[in-house]
């Protein structure tokens, strides 16, 4: 039978699963929307763990923490406080 709406794959949007925080263990850390950075809680040379928040960015009114999603040291911190940023910006660098 032909594929419908229903039983059709749905096409992944642009900046679609690992807009959330980079690809998979990639390193990198990205957000998953526009807003703006509000704190930044790791810096250059610190040791995170997987889930640990490395920034805060306010978007629509609510504070969203941004974490990391592989372990290691942070290698480059690309944000300041104020910083507006747009989805799937990278906003930390985690080797």
């Amino acid at each position: 039978p032909p594929a419908t709406a229903a039983t059709r794959p749905r096409p992944k949007a642009a900046g679609g699963a690992g807009a959330k925080g980079g690809a998979a263990g990639s390193g990198t850390v990205t957000v998953p929307m526009q807003g703006t950075i509000v704190k930044v809680l790791v810096s250059p040379g610190q040791d995170v763990e997987v889930g640990q928040p490395v920034v805060v960015l306010e978007a629509m009114k609510m504070e969203n923490n941004i974490a990391a999603e592989t372990a290691g040291t942070v290698q480059e911190v690309r944000v300041s406080p104020g910083d507006a940023v747009g989805a799937g910006d990278v906003v930390a660098v985690i080797g």
